[in-house]
């Protein structure tokens, strides 16, 4: 017994400290009631007050409701609307001083009333925090409105140097960052986002605008790294894309005339740069919480928008000097392609990429060797892009490259003179690119066959039209002929019975160009050579398959 007694003591002593702690805690506990209480902003029901039993009826519960809707009208709709006309009525008392030629009095006002409006908004923030909140969102747009005026918009401008005032409007947007990050919100992000485009338009100036919207560009991107805003990155990538429209037609905003700017003053720099920063995004890891399709929206917001003001750009400022401009972008996005591929979480972001940077190659090729001799490298850079997409592992790739080839082959046929070397490197690279692809289909996760048949039959009849322009009229009927023999024997060897149907198309193309085409054009002596060379080699191919039918009844014997 006395054992028991020992063993118990130390559990009796801790229970005496564990009670003496929750004693503690619910004496600081009820301290903070008392306090909060004490200031309105806490109350509460004693338990014998609450009316558990109580059912509301119908009526009591449509009461509560638009008791509910009145107070969140009252509580937040009239606080904007009274902050707004507040601005307003400010800004139109600081306009009024200023038409009667007190500038400076206008500017002492404008600036008091933030001053009035931040004091305001620090002394509601325990009660009225909301209020407060909004009170401090319109000072900060006060006063960046007033010290624009300092010099913009105005006749009689307080400070009459460009430079000082947008140094001012920038230590304003600097605080507007500063407030982002101390009271983590977002919101503030995108006010300083929105002054920072603003000032870069108002400036007026070439080089300070795009350096603005460029380090905006920059800042968005951050805060989409450091806190995961992506609001603000879409919102920024928008706005930096419209700003540099507003200034290749000549910044119309601030009244100037709309048209297109006749110097484009290295401005392609500033363009590519914040194409360039926008895509960082793609190095974005994934967290908790955040929506994977804005780094897909990302990507495509900003290469559509980029792509369009580097149409307008060529259109306006290099109309035939050009090939620098998409070779630039090829060096940038095959590398970077390729980083995507070992760092990006986003599997998809290294064949967009890649993609990108293969249209710009193609686009090179145009300007250095022009067409028709560009069809012949583009279709070598076919089978390169599927060479290529063997590493990715990129269906995106692969099926936007047949694409690509398949328009190249109607472009060739419908605009180029005939050229033998072109159109038979058209079924060249079909060849390889099927062997290719099938060769490595597991690799491509391919579940269809639907893309290597697209090749053979780009093969099969790239082939026969080759041949058709590339042979003399009477001799078409012996290359067809001979075009079946090969794709027979590819069977053959391959064990594929892809190229035997292949063989059969080619032998029934051949018999029905015989009847319809050499029977009322070649002289009747090639008709006999035609007639026994195809006869021989339909009869020999009859003989395969019925030595390969017995050879079957055999086994099955």
């Amino acid at each position: 017994m006395s054992d028991v007694t020992k063993q118990e003591l130390p559990d009796r002593k801790n229970l005496h400290e564990l009670i003496a702690g929750l004693e503690s805690r619910i004496a600081k506990l009820e301290k903070k009631v008392n306090i909060l209480a004490s200031h309105g902003t806490f109350s509460y029901l004693e338990p014998e007050e609450a009316d558990h039993d109580k059912i509301p009826v119908h009526g009591e519960a449509e009461r509560d409701g638009d008791s509910l809707l009145e107070s969140k009208i009252g509580e937040y709709g009239l606080a904007w609307l009274g902050n707004i006309v507040l601005f307003f009525g400010i800004i139109f008392l600081t306009q009024y001083f200023t038409n009667l030629g007190l500038t400076l009095v206008s500017s002492i006002l404008g600036f008091g009333a933030v001053a009035g409006i931040l004091i305001l908004s620090r002394s509601l923030r325990r009660s009225y925090s909301y209020m407060a909140g909004i009170f401090g969102v319109f000072a900060q747009i006060l006063l960046f409105y007033m010290t624009v005026r300092l010099h913009f918009f105005t006749g009689h401008p307080i400070l009459p140097w460009k430079g000082p005032a947008i140094i001012l409007l920038m230590i304003v947007i600097g605080s507007e960052v500063y407030l982002a990050f101390r009271r983590n919100s977002e919101f503030y992000a995108g006010l300083a986002l929105i002054m920072s485009v603003t000032v870069s338009i108002i400036s007026d100036t070439t080089h300070v605008m795009l350096l603005f919207v460029t380090l905006t560009a920059a800042g968005a991107t951050f805060f989409l790294f450091r806190k995961h805003w992506y609001r603000i990155f879409m919102l920024s990538i928008i706005l930096t894309y419209l700003t540099f429209l507003f200034w290749i037609l000549n910044n119309p905003l601030i009244g100037h005339p709309l048209k297109a700017v006749t110097d484009h003053q290295y401005t392609f720099f500033y363009l590519t740069s914040c194409a360039a920063i926008f895509s960082m995004a793609t190095l974005l890891r994934p967290v908790e919480g955040f929506p994977g399709r804005i780094i897909l929206g990302s990507v495509l917001l900003n290469g559509i928008s980029f792509s369009m003001l580097l149409g307008l750009w060529v259109l306006v400022f290099f109309p035939t000097d050009y090939l620098w401009l998409f070779m630039s972008i090829a060096v940038y996005c095959i590398p970077f392609s390729i980083i995507l591929k070992r760092y990006s979480p986003w599997k998809y972001s290294p064949a967009l990429y890649a993609l990108y940077g293969f249209v710009a190659i193609s686009i090179t090729i145009y300007g250095l060797v022009s067409f028709p001799k560009a069809y012949l490298f583009l279709a070598i850079q076919s089978f390169l892009v599927v060479s290529i997409a063997l590493w990715y592992r990129s269906r995106i790739i692969v099926v936007m490259n047949v694409i690509l080839f398949l328009g190249i082959i109607m472009a060739c046929l419908l605009t180029a003179r005939s050229n033998h070397l072109i159109l038979f490197s058209f079924p060249v690279v079909a060849f390889f690119s099927a062997r290719l692809i099938n060769w490595q289909k597991e690799r491509l996760n391919l579940q269809t066959e639907l893309i290597r048949n697209t090749y053979l039959i780009t093969l099969f009849l790239t082939l026969l039209y080759a041949l058709f322009k590339a042979v003399p009229g009477p001799y078409v009927t012996l290359s067809w002929t001979l075009a079946g023999l090969l794709f027979f024997g590819l069977s053959i060897v391959i064990r594929n019975i892809k190229y035997r149907w292949m063989a059969l198309s080619c032998v029934i193309a051949t018999a029905l160009y015989l009847f319809l085409v050499d029977l009322a054009k070649v002289e009747i002596i090639y008709r006999v050579m035609a007639f026994l060379f195809l006869a021989v080699i339909t009869i020999g191919i009859s003989f395969y398959y019925v030595r390969r039918l017995k050879k079957r009844k055999d086994l099955q014997i």
